[in-house]
């Protein structure tokens, strides 16, 4: 089921990770993104809240794609890293698998 912005909860970012509320209309989720997640999307040069709000739904597409495969983390969350934008990006776009964008890409980055 897709994700959707949750209206009593903005994101924030804290350190170096945006967290993003969001539910699938039973449960509710926070997605966290890791900064070389934010990077891989758009590369900016710092990253702010109206930069987050202009890319928080595809955040949310990534996170969506993770849950309907089974790779939510503990308690409520659901982490998206670098790897895991690569490969949503692979999906959408069906034009290469994910270990190939993986490979042109280098290894993943650690959070």
């Amino acid at each position: 089921m897709p994700l959707s912005m949750r209206d009593d909860m903005p994101p924030f970012i804290t350190g170096e990770n945006a967290h993003i509320p969001m539910t699938d209309g039973s449960t509710d989720w926070l997605v966290v993104v890791t900064r070389e997640a934010m990077e891989d999307v758009a590369a900016p040069p710092e990253i702010s809240m109206d930069w987050l709000m202009v890319h928080r739904a595809l955040f949310g597409k990534v996170a969506s794609y993770k849950l309907d495969h089974g790779r939510a983390g503990s308690e409520g969350t659901v982490w998206v890293q670098s790897e895991d934008v690569l490969e949503w990006k692979a999906q959408s776009s069906g034009c290469a698998s994910a270990a190939d964008v993986s490979v042109r890409q280098g290894p993943p980055k650690s959070p």
